[in-house]
């Protein structure tokens, strides 16, 4: 299963982030942040942060539609300009944060933690840390972008017997989501 990218909700937590780091981020570092985040709301709530489509890459693992807004390669880019500034190849500054109204205290409070638990390491070493992610070995081969699905970052944060219900609930918030608000949420394939 691949969730879809709730874009307002990735760009307010990428806001939360680099507001964390001093506005000025790095692309790596914030791709790993916000991945890091994701699966560590899984782990603790059964629901991921972000949730969109997650790929393993060389450079470890990322959410494939936050790099595509980033890189100005996605349909939401424009929105993501208007409060990231490319600064550099690899640089990013925040000139205007986003609202956080599509995210909870906790999320918020999750967001801070991680760039604090982290803050002691450089963007490459963050990056090595998610090669030791079960689901990015599990996946990753030399010089690809080989999707990850839900359910093996399910069962790499250790939540592998609440993985049915956690799939249940999160197709039933998507169907319902799509019902009322017409929206076209999931993807299973890859």
């Amino acid at each position: 299963m691949f969730l879809p990218l709730d874009n307002m909700k990735a760009l307010q937590a990428a806001s939360v982030v680099a507001l964390a780091e001093g506005r000025r981020i790095g692309k790596l570092r914030l791709l790993k942040l916000l991945y890091i985040a994701d699966r560590r709301s899984l782990k603790e709530t059964g629901r991921p942060l972000l949730g969109c489509k997650a790929v393993a890459m060389d450079h470890g693992p990322l959410h494939s539609d936050v790099l595509k807004a980033l890189d100005n390669l996605h349909p939401k880019s424009h929105e993501w300009a208007r409060h990231f500034q490319q600064q550099s190849k690899r640089d990013f500054v925040l000139k205007s944060p986003a609202d956080n109204n599509a995210l909870s205290r906790y999320e918020i409070e999750l967001l801070q933690d991680v760039v604090a638990q982290h803050e002691q390491i450089d963007d490459w070493h963050l990056s090595e840390l998610t090669h030791d992610f079960e689901e990015w070995k599990k996946h990753w081969q030399p010089g690809t972008s080989r999707a990850i699905p839900l359910e093996d970052i399910i069962d790499a944060v250790g939540r592998g017997s609440d993985k049915t219900a956690i799939l249940t609930d999160l197709q039933d918030d998507l169907a319902f989501d799509q019902f009322f608000f017409g929206h076209q949420l999931m993807s299973t394939k890859s």
